[in-house]
C-alpha cells in the first residue's frame, strides 16, 4: 500500500498541477491593446515681418564735464575769504566770487610803480622841452640834436615801462579775487580761510553744468551702423546721430536725450576700439515726464543706444532664437521643424537684425530644445498672445469686500459682514482669520463654500425682506415683566412673536392642570442657523455656513 501511494501521489500531483494551470491559462485576461499616443513637443514662436528700421547701437560709457578746469593761484598771499559754495559739490553762478587773497602786498606795489611813472614822466617832460630848446638855437650841430633826441626817447621808455609795471601790478592785485568764469559746480576745493598761497598753488577744481559728456567705445561692427561726423565738413553738414542714454537709480530707470557731436582722433591701442563723444545738454534739469530723474553727475556710469544707419528690410528676431551663431529653427505649414541659415546684420543685446534668409510670416521658434531635428513636428504658440488674465473683482465672495472697505450694506447686497462692526478690532481679526481660512482651501471646497454661501445669502435676504415691517407695534408689558422678571429672547424670536401677536390667535385647547407648562416654541429656519434683528437694531444679519470646514466656521462666527 505505502508503495502504491509512493507511486500515485507524485502522478495526482502533476495531474492537479496540469489541471490549475489549463484553468489559468483558459481564464486568462484579453490583452487590450491601446495605441500609443506620443505628444509633439511645444514650442514658442514668433512671426516675423520684414521692416525698415534704424538699428540701434547698444554701448556703455562714463560721465564726464565738457568743460573742467583747475584753479591755480597767480599771486602770493593769506587766504581772507570762501564763497560758501566753494566746498566739493557746491553749485555757484557765473562771475560769483570763489576766493579772496589779500591784497595788500600788491596795493604797496601799486603806490611804487606810481610813484616810478610819475618819476619818469617828468624825466621825460624834461627831455621834450631841452629837446624843443635846443631846436630853437641856430648853429646846433646835427650831431648835439641827435644826442637831445636820444635822452628824449629814453626817457619816453622808461615812461612807458612804469605805466606797464603799474598795470601789472594793478592785474596782480585784481588777481587776488577768483570769481567764476561759468556756472558750474566744484569738483575739488582744497583751500581754507587763513591759508597762506604761493603761486602755482592748486586751489581746487570746477566744472561746467551747461554740457555733459560721455566716451563710448565703438567696435568695426558697430561703427559701420553709425554716421559719426569724421570730417570738419562731415560735422557741418550731416545731422549728427541721437543717443539714449540710461541710468538705473534707486530701483527705477531714466532716461538722458543727447547727440554724438564728434569721433577722438584715432584708434585706442589697447583695445583697438574707436571712442565718440555724446553730449548731452542741461544734464542737471528736471523732467516732469520723469519726476525723481536724478542728476547726471560726473562719473556716472550710462548704458547708450545710438540710432544707427536706416536699413529698408529688416528683420528683428529675439537674440534667444539664434542658433549656432547664425541658425534659426522655423516651423512650416505643416508644423514641421526647418533649419535657416541667416545673414546678420548686427547683434544686439535683445535682438538680431537679419537682412537675408527668412521671409515676411515666418513663425520663428523661441525656445530651447534639448533635441531638435529638421523635419521634425512640433506644437506650437505665439509668444505674444500669451498673457495672464485678471479676472474682475467679485462681490459674492463669502466675505464680501466688508474686509478691505467701509461700503455700507445698501451699496453691496452680497456683503455678510456688517461694514459697521469692522470698526471693532475684534470683528476685523476675525474676518481677517475667516478669510486666511478659506485661501487654504482647495478649488472643490472653495465651490462648495461659495455655492452654500450663495444659498444662504438669498435665503437671508428673503427673510429680512419678510420680517421688516412698515410699523413696528409695541409689546406689552406683561404683570411678569412688571414684576421684575426679565424674559430671555433671541432678536428674531422677539420679532416673530410681535408679528404673531399682532395676528388673531386660533382657539386654543385647554391645558390641563396637571400638564406641565411648556414653553412657546419659535419656529427656525430649516437647514440654516440664522439670527436676525429688526432694522432698528442696526438691520444685521449673521451666517454660519454649515458645511464649512471646522477653522473656517470658528472664525466666521
Amino acid at each position: 500500500m505505502t508503495k502504491a501511494l509512493k507511486f500515485i501521489l507524485p502522478i495526482a500531483a502533476i495531474v492537479v498541477g496540469l489541471a490549475v494551470s489549463v484553468l489559468l491559462f483558459v481564464s486568462r485576461p484579453e490583452v487590450e491593446h491601446k495605441p500609443l499616443n506620443i505628444k509633439s513637443p511645444l514650442v514658442t514662436i514668433t512671426e516675423v515681418q520684414a521692416k525698415s528700421k534704424s538699428i540701434p547701437v547698444f554701448t556703455r560709457g562714463t560721465v564726464t564735464p565738457g568743460t573742467e578746469i583747475q584753479l591755480m593761484s597767480e599771486v602770493s598771499g593769506q587766504v581772507l575769504e570762501l564763497s560758501p559754495n566753494f566746498a566739493n559739490g557746491g553749485f555757484f553762478r557765473k562771475g560769483e566770487m570763489l576766493i579772496k587773497i589779500d591784497p595788500i602786498e600788491y596795493e604797496v606795489n601799486i603806490k611804487r610803480a606810481e610813484a616810478s611813472k610819475a618819476q619818469a614822466y617828468q624825466a621825460m617832460l624834461q627831455a621834450e622841452a631841452e629837446r624843443k630848446a635846443r631846436s630853437r638855437v641856430k648853429n646846433n650841430s646835427s650831431n648835439r640834436l641827435a644826442n637831445y633826441e636820444i635822452q628824449y626817447q629814453q626817457a619816453k621808455a622808461q615812461y612807458d615801462a612804469a605805466v606797464a609795471e603799474l598795470e601789472a601790478v594793478k592785474l596782480q592785485r585784481d588777481r587776488t579775487t577768483i570769481t567764476a568764469p561759468f556756472d558750474g559746480r566744484v569738483r575739488l576745493a582744497t583751500l581754507n580761510i587763513g591759508q597762506y598761497v604761493r603761486p602755482g598753488q592748486q586751489m581746487g577744481a570746477i566744472y561746467a553744468v551747461d554740457v555733459a559728456e560721455v566716451r563710448l567705445p565703438l567696435s568695426d561692427r558697430q561703427l559701420s551702423l553709425v554716421d559719426v561726423p569724421m570730417r570738419f565738413q562731415d560735422a557741418l553738414d550731416q545731422p549728427l546721430p541721437e543717443v539714449t542714454l540710461t541710468e538705473k537709480f534707486a530701483g527705477r530707470t531714466y532716461t538722458w536725450k543727447g547727440k554724438v557731436v564728434r569721433a577722438e582722433g584715432g584708434v585706442d591701442e589697447r583695445n583697438r576700439l574707436l571712442y565718440v563723444v555724446a553730449q548731452v545738454r542741461d544734464p542737471y534739469s528736471a523732467d516732469p515726464n520723469q519726476p525723481g530723474r536724478p542728476e547726471l553727475v560726473a562719473g556716472s556710469f550710462v548704458e547708450a543706444t545710438i540710432d544707427g544707419r536706416r536699413f529698408e528690410r529688416v528683420f528683428e528676431v529675439p537674440r534667444k532664437a539664434l542658433r549656432n551663431s547664425s541658425q534659426l529653427w522655423v516651423v512650416d505649414e505643416n508644423s514641421q521643424l526647418r533649419e535657416r541659415e541667416v545673414a546678420i546684420i548686427y547683434k544686439g543685446k535683445d535682438s538680431i537684425y537679419i537682412s537675408s534668409g527668412l521671409e515676411n510670416g515666418d513663425r520663428v521658434v523661441l525656445s530651447q530644445m534639448d533635441i531638435a531635428v529638421d523635419g521634425m513636428t512640433v506644437r506650437t504658440k505665439l509668444e505674444d498672445n500669451y498673457e495672464y488674465e485678471v479676472e474682475p473683482d467679485k462681490n459674492d465672495n463669502i466675505f464680501g469686500s466688508a474686509a478691505k472697505t467701509s461700503t455700507p450694506p445698501a451699496a453691496s447686497q452680497n456683503t455678510i459682514i456688517d461694514a459697521k462692526d469692522l470698526n471693532d478690532p475684534r470683528v476685523r481679526q476675525m474676518a481677517e482669520k475667516a478669510r486666511e481660512a478659506f485661501e487654504g482651501l482647495d478649488d472643490e471646497q472653495k465651490n462648495q463654500i461659495q455655492e452654500s454661501a450663495q444659498g444662504l445669502m438669498q435665503q437671508a435676504q428673503k427673510l429680512q425682506a419678510a420680517i421688516t415691517p412698515k410699523a413696528q407695534p409695541k409689546a406689552e408689558i406683561k404683570p411678569e415683566q412688571e414684576a421684575g422678571k426679565q424674559v430671555e429672547m433671541s432678536p428674531l424670536a422677539a420679532q416673530i412673536a410681535a408679528d404673531m401677536e399682532s395676528q388673531d390667535p386660533p382657539a386654543a385647547e385647554p391645558i390641563p392642570e396637571s400638564a406641565p407648562e411648556q414653553p412657546r416654541s419659535v419656529p427656525a429656519v430649516p437647514a440654516q442657523k440664522s439670527n436676525a434683528a429688526s432694522p432698528a437694531r442696526g438691520g444685521k444679519i449673521t451666517i454660519s455656513i454649515v458645511s464649512a470646514p471646522e477653522p473656517l466656521v470658528e472664525a466666521v462666527q
